[in-house]
């Protein structure tokens, strides 16, 4: 609304504005404005606060506030301004005004015998986009459901009230594979899927987030372990039924799951997802679907593997115990050396010999297991200098690398400057690879083996006929080598299957044109059996158990070597 004033003839001349001039100035900011007296009626409204609230400006002076916009009232602004008439003091709030379906921030102050100036803008726009903000922080955004965060926040909450209650971790077995054959598009649509079946199981008061990946956290009042596993049987029937990827291929896969429960086995968010993944953990060692509820006896397992890692991290490794020993591997026929593998070895000073099945895969998910693999290298490397010293020659020196090593751009230049820096030819090296099916579908690992290849170094395969699809390695990758499972010669004499697969075996090598060698030889009738099928090279405790490199040398260095 619009005073219309006199043409500033009456201004008083002591440079101070008069009232004409204060309504002309309010009329025309871009913000709403009002002036309420004492009794919260009208004084004045401006064009823009008429426009917001849809009153032309004329009709409301001289009206009550409240009478003629009572939902104002349980928005605060009564209040508001009954506060600041007694304290003086001026005040901004952030309303939702349910009439006009907008956001507004009201600044107030009082301007003298109990007169309000008020002035307020629509910030619905920036409301929105904060909502917006308020999902993504607390959203995944491939299935809608609660993230991490929230479910952080949930059972930092059920933990403040008291209940007891469980926390159940669920993960996707195999769902690296689903990716890596069917590719990203194929695997989130399977996550959404699934989320959606474990939605449909959940009952008052439960909750299910996802952590990211292929993890999924269910949050339920269940604690009884026959309840969560009457629960759990049926998050298993939703997740092996197949989802459908395209018209030609579904897919199902086993999950894992481990679960704490508050307050048994923690009374934190960090002790309950830690004690929750040491289950899930534990859970994956079993085929299938399985789970498993955290039990005392974990935490002892929990404490060993965190002394493990921080001994990893310290990069302290000689100190720790770690240390290398090499097994020679022998023509079978004549007893000549071809080779030695070399054999990572843990003897930890408070928890004593540690295998590497337990400290290989806890260096691979600490990401320490590069630095490992250079101080083995390094261990057996500056040995096989020592050798070429006094003796002329080193025998080939085959060493097993992870995939995660074969799956890192840095892998050739660190081989490569290893071998330099020991001044061993990279023909007397070998990387030994095992089927791990992470490798088939990287064309980094493809890539790295066929640059070290082409500098003379060897690739053998480890573990041959044990683990995922060693025939598709034959087809694609640059192998040199096959080694035979200990698990096929352990049958000879015993298991005439593993008999016939052995012969196959050493007619494939053949036909393919690879070397061959079978590990785990223990007895003469093995060593007799492999010597008829044609299969010379041989390694294992008929012939020497691994030996330290001192004692290695002390047996086998000073004979003429033949490889």
């Amino acid at each position: 609304m619009k005073r219309h004033g006199n043409n500033g003839s009456n201004r008083m001349h002591s440079g101070l504005l008069d009232e004409q001039d204060a309504i002309r100035i309010m009329s025309g900011l871009a913000s709403a404005f009002y002036v309420l007296d004492r009794q919260s009626d009208f004084i004045y409204i401006n064009e823009k606060a008429s426009g917001i609230l849809g009153r032309e400006g004329e009709n409301l002076v001289g009206k009550n506030a409240w009478a003629e916009f009572p939902d104002a009232v349980p928005a605060g602004l009564k209040e508001m301004y009954d506060r600041i008439r007694k304290t003086g003091v001026p005040e901004t709030k952030e309303i939702y005004y349910r009439p006009v379906g907008l956001w507004l921030q009201v600044d107030a102050q009082e301007i003298g015998d109990g007169r309000i100036a008020v002035l307020f803008h629509d910030i619905s726009r920036y409301k929105e986009a904060e909502a917006r903000l308020e999902v993504l922080a607390y959203r995944d955004d491939l299935t809608g459901l609660p993230n991490r965060r929230s479910a952080i926040e949930m059972i930092e909450k059920n933990i403040r009230n008291g209940e007891p209650f469980s926390v159940v971790l669920i993960d996707i077995d195999s769902f690296r594979q689903l990716n890596d054959l069917h590719g990203h598009e194929a695997g989130d649509h399977y996550i959404r899927q699934i989320a959606d079946r474990l939605k449909g199981l959940l009952q008052d008061g439960d909750a299910i987030t996802r952590m990211g990946g292929d993890e999924f956290i269910l949050i339920t009042g269940r604690t009884e372990p026959e309840q969560l596993k009457q629960w759990i049987r049926e998050v298993f029937k939703q997740t092996a039924a197949s989802v459908r990827l395209n018209d030609n291929v579904s897919f199902s896969a086993s999950v894992s799951v481990g679960i704490s429960r508050c307050p048994e086995d923690g009374e934190t968010t960090a002790e309950l997802l830690s004690m929750a993944g040491t289950a899930m953990h534990e859970s994956k060692t079993n085929r299938g679907s399985s789970f498993m509820i955290f039990r005392d006896e974990m935490r002892t397992r929990i404490e060993r593997r965190r002394i493990i890692e921080d001994d990893l991290f310290s990069g302290e490794f000689k100190k720790k115990g770690f240390s290398c020993v090499v097994q020679p591997q022998l023509d079978g026929e004549c007893g000549s050396l071809i080779g030695i593998e070399t054999l990572s070895r843990w003897n930890h000073p408070e928890l004593g010999i540690l295998t590497p099945d337990e400290f290989i895969p806890i260096a691979e998910e600490s990401g320490k297991i590069r630095e490992l693999t250079i101080h083995l290298l390094n261990l057996v490397l500056a040995e096989g200098k020592s050798w070429t010293e006094k003796y002329g020659s080193v025998p080939r020196i085959a060493v097993n690398v992870t995939s995660h090593l074969l799956d890192d751009r840095r892998f050739y230049a660190t081989v490569m400057e290893m071998l330099r820096k020991w001044n061993i030819p990279p023909e007397r090296f070998e990387i030994e690879i095992t089927e791990w099916k992470e490798i088939l579908s990287s064309d980094l690992v493809l890539s790295n083996l066929r640059k070290c290849r082409s500098k003379g170094i060897s690739v053998a395969i480890d573990d041959f006929g044990t683990g995922f699809s060693g025939l598709s390695y034959l087809t694609n990758f640059p192998v040199d080598k096959i080694k035979i499972d200990r698990f096929f010669v352990s049958g000879i004499g015993m298991i005439s299957k593993s008999e016939a697969i052995l012969k196959s075996i050493v007619s494939l090598a053949e036909g393919l044109n690879c070397g061959l060698i079978a590990e785990g030889v223990e007895t003469e009738e093995q060593l007799q059996f492999l010597l008829d099928i044609g299969c010379r090279a041989v390694q294992g405790h008929y012939f020497d158990a691994p030996l330290p490199p001192g004692l290695f040398e002390e047996k086998y260095m000073p004979a003429s070597l033949s490889c």
